[in-house]
Order: C-alpha cells, then structure tokens, then sequence
C-alpha cells in the first residue's frame, strides 16, 4: 500500500496546483510552443537555395569573413537564424552566432546564448538553449542541442515536457535525449520522470513517441487494488513486430493470486484482420492450480461475395471469468462459444456454414452444430407484386454426452407474399410452407422413431393504416399519426410430439412476438396458432425538424383456441388473450429521454415486466441515467449513473444499483477525470456483489483504479478497466 500512498498524494498535489486552472477554456490551457517567426527575410520556403542576411551593420574582415551586428537574420530555404551578433564564413558557409539566439526549422525551434550553425547542411551547435518541438507540443531545455541533420538531434543533459512554460506537471531529465523527427520518436539514456516535481521513475533507457507512429518498447505500468486480486501492478511490453502486425506481452503481478503473463497478437491483412489473447496464471495461490484463458477472434473478406470469421473462446475453469472479470456483466456468462463461419452473398441469395461449439460454464450443455448450413434466396421484396422465395437449413446436431439423442435436422420453408403498400396503409398477406426432417441418432428408447419430420402450412395477414394531423403544442406545430394495425397469424395444429428439441425454447414474451410467426425460438417446433394481435400506435413530430416527440404503442394478442404445440415438459397454453404489451417515448427536446416497457395481465390485475429509464444527455459530456427493471417474481431493480463535465478539465462519474427484490446492492462506483493539455488523471473505486454468504449476507469484491496520462509520452494505470466499468455502468457514456 506505500506505492498507492504515494500516488495519491502525487495526485492531490498535482489537482489541487490545477483547480486554479480548471475554469479556462481548453484552447486557453494549451496553447501552442512552437510557432513560425512574425517576421522573416522572405517566407519560409524549401524552394529557395539563395542565402539571404540582414542586419543593422555589417563589416568585411575579409575576403571570407563578414561580421554582421545588430537584428541580424541569416535565411535559407525554410530555416532561419537570428542573433544579435553572427561572423559568416563565406566559403564554408558556416555562422558563429552570439546573443539571443533564435533558430528556426519546419521541425524545431531553438533558443540559446550562442550558436555555430550551418544553414546549408542543417548541422551545428546551440548552447545554453530551450526548444520547441511542432509536434505533440513538445518543449525542454539542454546545456546544448547538436543538430545533426534536418530530422535528428542531440540533447545533452536535457529535459522534456509537453506542458506550458510554469505549469510543469510532469518532466523527463535525461543525460542525453535524442529526437528523431524522421520516425517520430525520441530516446533518451539515465531518465528520471517527475510528476509534480516528485521523482516518480528511473529509466536506463527509455524511448517514446512524437506522434501516433508505432513503437517497440516498455509502457508504463499499471496499478490498481482489488479484494479479490489483491494489489496488482502490470508492466507491458509493446512489440511493433511489422506495419500489419503487433504483440503486447504484459506480466501481471497480483498479490493474492500470483503472476500471471497476458499477451495479445493483433495482425492485419488486405483481406482479414484478427487478434489472439492467451492468458496464463500459474499455480493461482487462491485456486491452488494453474489457470488460463485464450480468446481468437478472426474475419475475413477473401472474395467478392464471400466473407468468413472464426470465434474461439477457452477457459480453464469455470470460475476463470468470475475471478478475473472486472465487469458484473462478464460474471454471469454461462456459456462461451466458439464457431467457423463461411458465407457467400450474391444478389438473388446468401449460403453459409457453420460450426459451433461452446465451453460450458454453468448449467446445461447447448448442442454442437457439425455443421449447419442456410442457403436463404431474396428474389423478390417490391410492394404491389408477388413475392417469393425460400429459407433452407440442415444442422448436424452432436454432444459431448453420449447418453443424449443426436442426429440431422433439414428445414425447408418456400413462402409467397403480396405486400400492397399505399401513402395511407398496407396489406401483406403471406404463406409459408414449414416442413421439417430429422435422422436421429442415440434413440433413447427403441419405439422412438429415428426419421420423424413434419409439414406445417402458415398463412398471416398484416395490415395497417396511416392517419395524420396537424397539431399544436403551444407555438410548437406538430404532426400527430394514429397508426392501428391488425395481425392475424393461422396454423393448423400438427403433432410434432415425436420431435427432438435441440435448439428451441419458447421466445420470452415481449413486443417483437406481437408480429412473429411462431412462438419459438429455434426451428424445433412450429407453433399452432389461430391468433389476431390488434395494436395502436401514436406518434408527433416537430414540423420543422421532423424530430420525434412522443411514441406510444399498445397491443394484445387475442387467441380464439388453445395452443397444443408444446416443447418436452411443456404445458398447453389455453389463455385467451394475452398481457398487455405498451410502449412509452418521450423526447421534449435534444437532451432528454423518457421510456418505459410495460407488460400489464388484465387477468391477474396486475404487472408482469416494467423497464423504465429517463436519460439526460448534453453534448458537452454531461449525461444522467435511471433506470428501474421489474419482471415479476424474478427481477427488481433500480440504478442511477452519471458523467458530469463540469468543464473542459474536470468530469465527474458514479453509478449505483440494487436488488430490491433481494435487498442488497448489485454494483457502485464513483470517480473523476481531470486533463489539461499536458497530463490527466482517472480514479474510480468500485464495489460489486459476489455471492451470499452465512444467513444469506451478501459479499462484495472492492477494487480501485487508477490510470495517469502524460500526454505526448504515455499512460500509466488501469485505463482498460477504467473504460470497462465505466462503458458497463454508464448507457452511452463518452469520455
């Protein structure tokens, strides 16, 4: 904890001989070091070779020597030396220049007490001088700048700072700095980094970039505590191994867990792109084993038409992500898949393969897809015409348990639409011919039959109408829609009883089921339906921006008989009418949001699922969030989150939620950015519920990160968790 100690009171110092400073417009907290002269023999142009001086006196000493005093300017292409007293050597075309010495390049400038320069190889010597660097706004000072050519120079006992003159937060003391301006880098030997004028670091050797080129090397570590990993410290290793392809190798050092070594390989081609992340931890001090994980993500474009990817995700345990996930999201993951893809898109139809398979974490085990191929036609989709085409599938189904039934899956479904479009409604009437065939494999009894299959004919109607009106709200003109709409889906009861269920569920209940075809999801059951939804939606625009003001739709389902198509252990749904389904927007103006989801059953009287939230966002990096989520007998919660700017240096940012069903806090964080033109500085702690423990106590994993950028030269800190908290935690959080 002595490390973390001294960070934080590095920080206060720097924020509090910064708040001074916080109010000004960032142009103002930045303004530029290097600038071209005001006033210069001729412009600045490479073009011209002549060699043009001027001075208030000049005096020939001889035939080679001229000593020019007073204001004097010595110019040659685009660079530019002043001084109050230069000696030319006409023959050499060397300048000894003494007194306020001023040199100018595209690339630099330079400040000193005396100087021998030589304008027409860009090659001499400046004592006692300050620099400016035109790029990444770099300054310093040194005993004395070498100029080796027109890109590189050598600064001895020297340091370096992209912050304004009196305002230094952060600076690099070195013996020798070198700067390439070719490669956009610079290197140094013996460094010591200061933060506040506190030595932070001490570097041997350290390079660092002057722009956004690439670069080999050392980044700064990272810090952050956590109870669950303990104090841990990372230090990356960047490998810029060629222009389409890099490695960053990182040693993780937790406290309570060991050291783990993280890489990730990032490659690019023409025509595909990719990234492999391995993980290893070994002999985890908690876990009492070791622990890895390997993440594969590819994609491709190898043709015109043809695109394909792979996703490969492993685990070496299935705690791994709970233990190393920073996120509350991530810790539920039950599953993680992992899949080739190959498709082929050509105008009339679309065909692809897949192979998928998953690591199982929690739960039961999906099946495997060895593999599954759609080939899906698009001949047709125009209004007030006949449509047509067919949607194809064949899936190999296996598992890892023998035990369990496997076996092929062909679906075949031809449709045939005429949608009639016009200004005020449509009509859509659609079939489609199901039909569904399996050979199975692994028969869990011997009257089971190894090649069922079925045939389902489903017709649907959709229609709807447009109405519009002219409305006021004030001195607002608004246009005002009333759009009902009817949907009436039948298919005949066929018995698919003998039919296995590898992929299919019933769909949760919800708004895009009001429309839908079939009440499962998967292609394992074709739902029998004799069905008419009717639903009303409402809508005003602003007349003059066109801007959606209000949106509201209500709708339900009415069933005229029961539903017998049921999944194994499923039951037959005999309601005659669904819930209520309702939908709420409300934009009053550009920077607030109100919406709400309601699922109302008008049998029981009482609600099934509320999800409300109410959103206010500025451009300014201001946004305020909450949100409330009901689902009956299994969810309750409420949760508020927010980033306030409160100028250009300073945002704030926190977040809470809790269980209310449960009565615990899921998940709370609070922390700030500060940044001015030279460094910044992010802090959050966070508190996340684990589990429950003894008489049902909830427990929390506690963690702080922290991450410090020193502009212009690198970051130092958990900026990757920083970033996953925040973009989790906060809806459409922008930094």
């Amino acid at each position: 904890m002595p490390i973390l100690s001294y960070i934080f009171t590095t920080i206060i110092c720097l924020c509090c001989a910064s708040l001074a400073l916080a109010d000004k417009p960032k142009a103002e907290l930045c303004p530029p070091h290097y600038s071209q002269p005001k006033e210069s023999i001729t412009p600045l142009t490479p073009n011209d070779m002549r060699t043009h001086i001027v001075a208030d006196q000049a005096t020939v000493t001889s035939e080679d020597v001229t000593t020019f005093k007073g204001n004097v300017q010595a110019q040659k292409s685009n660079r530019l030396l002043s001084a109050d007293e230069m000696i030319y050597q006409r023959q050499t075309e060397d300048f000894e220049a003494n007194g306020n010495i001023s040199l100018y390049t595209p690339q630099i400038k330079i400040t000193g007490d005396s100087a021998r320069v030589n304008l027409t190889t860009n090659q001499g010597i400046v004592n006692n001088t300050h620099y400016y660097t035109n790029s990444v706004n770099g300054r310093g000072s040194a005993d004395n700048i070498v100029i080796l050519d027109d890109q590189h120079y050598e600064l001895n006992n020297a340091n370096y700072t992209t912050c304004p003159p009196g305002d230094e937060a952060w600076n690099l003391h070195t013996s020798t700095l070198f700067i390439d301006q070719e490669k956009k880098q610079g290197s140094a030997n013996h460094v010591i980094l200061d933060v506040a004028n506190i030595p932070i670091f001490y570097f041997p050797y350290l390079r660092f970039p002057l722009g956004n080129q690439r670069m080999s090397g050392f980044l700064f570590p990272t810090i952050a505590v956590s109870d669950e990993l303990g104090t841990e410290l990372t230090i990356p290793y960047y490998w810029n191994i060629a222009p389409d392809m890099d490695a960053t190798i990182t040693p993780h050092n937790m406290t309570r867990r060991g050291l783990m070594l993280e890489t990730e390989f990032r490659y690019l081609a023409k025509n595909s792109s990719g990234t492999i992340q391995y993980d290893y931890l070994s002999n985890d001090k908690i876990f009492g084993d070791d622990r890895e994980k390997l993440n594969w993500q590819h994609s491709a474009s190898p043709g015109e038409g043809w695109s394909s990817s792979v996703k490969y995700n492993y685990v070496s345990d299935k705690n791994y992500i709970d233990d190393f996930s920073s996120s509350l999201n991530n810790s539920s993951v039950t599953h993680l898949e992992r899949q080739g893809q190959l498709n082929y898109n050509q105008t009339h139809f679309v065909v692809s393969a897949l192979v998928q398979d998953y690591q199982n974490l929690t739960g039961g085990e999906p099946y495997k897809r060895l593999p599954q191929l759609k080939f899906n036609t698009r001949f047709t989709n125009q209004d007030n015409r006949l449509n047509y085409d067919i949607d194809t599938e064949y899936v190999n189904f296996d598992h890892r348990d023998n035990s369990r039934l496997i076996g092929q899956r062909l679906k075949l479904s031809p449709y045939v639409s005429y949608p009639i479009q016009a200004d005020a409604g449509f009509l859509i009437p659609k079939v489609t011919l199901h039909h569904l065939a399996y050979e199975l494999d692994q028969l869990p009894s011997s009257d089971q039959e190894d090649s069922p299959g079925v045939t389902v004919p489903v017709f649907s109607l959709d229609t709807g109408l447009f109405l519009e009106r002219d409305a006021y709200f004030g001195d607002t003109a608004l246009l005002h829609t009333l759009e009902p709409r009817l949907f009436y889906l039948y298919a005949p009861n066929k018995d698919q009883s003998d039919l296995p269920a590898f992929d299919t569920g019933l769909t949760t209940f919800g708004q895009s089921l009001l429309f839908s075809e079939n009440r499962f999801s998967g292609n394992d059951r074709i739902g029998d339906a004799n069905r008419l939804t009717t639903a009303l939606t409402t809508r005003f625009y602003r007349q003059d921006t066109g801007k959606e003001v209000f949106n509201a739709t209500l709708g339900q389902i009415n069933y005229f008989r029961d539903r017998n198509v049921t999944l194994p252990s499923g039951s037959i749904q005999t309601n005659e009418r669904s819930s209520y389904l309702g939908a709420i927007s409300l934009t009053p103006n550009d920077h607030f949001k109100i919406t709400n989801e309601l699922q109302f059953d008008s049998e029981a009287e009482h609600t099934e699922v509320s999800n409300s939230r109410i959103q206010y966002k500025a451009d300014n990096g201001k946004i305020i969030n909450y949100e409330y989520r009901f689902r009956r007998n299994e969810i309750r919660t409420h949760g508020l989150s927010f980033a306030w700017r409160l100028n250009p240096s300073w945002q704030f940012f926190g977040g809470r939620e809790v269980d209310l069903e449960n009565n615990h806090l899921l998940e709370n964080f609070f922390g700030f950015h500060y940044e001015d033109c030279c460094w910044g500085v992010r802090i959050v702690g966070t508190e996340k519920f684990d589990k429950l423990i003894n008489n049902n106590e909830p427990r929390f994993e506690h963690a702080i990160y922290l991450e410090i950028e020193l502009k212009g030269l690198s970051s130092l800190g958990s900026g990757k968790s920083i970033n996953t908290v925040l973009e989790d935690g906060i809806l459409d959080y922008s930094n």
